[in-house]
């Protein structure tokens, strides 16, 4: 509870005197690691497509059904970093 305002905070949300929202610098590990993950999942579907042409029929079905599912992840992540900054819970950077 934040005793000047009598409003609840977290240890990881900040006002500002204008009211604007930040998050406390110790987040941006949070989002170092969600955009790694996204990388990832991204470098593993490009891996998967890589993979997929030098298949025949059904083994290279497999892999690209894996690609799909792991660009799916990458653009899960992305989405997750997205809200989370339009919410004004952005890294400071």
């Amino acid at each position: 509870m934040n005793s000047a305002t009598g409003t609840p905070t977290s240890n990881m949300d900040i006002r500002s005197a204008t009211g604007e929202r930040h998050l406390d610098s110790s987040t941006d590990h949070i989002f170092e690691l969600l955009e790694q993950n996204a990388s990832w999942w991204e470098q593993a579907a490009l891996t998967c497509e890589q993979i997929a042409a030098n298949h025949g029929l059904g083994a290279k079905e497999e892999w690209q059904l894996m690609g799909a599912v792991y660009r799916e992840r990458a653009q899960r992540h992305m989405q997750i970093i997205d809200q989370l900054r339009q919410r004004g819970m952005s890294a400071h950077r």
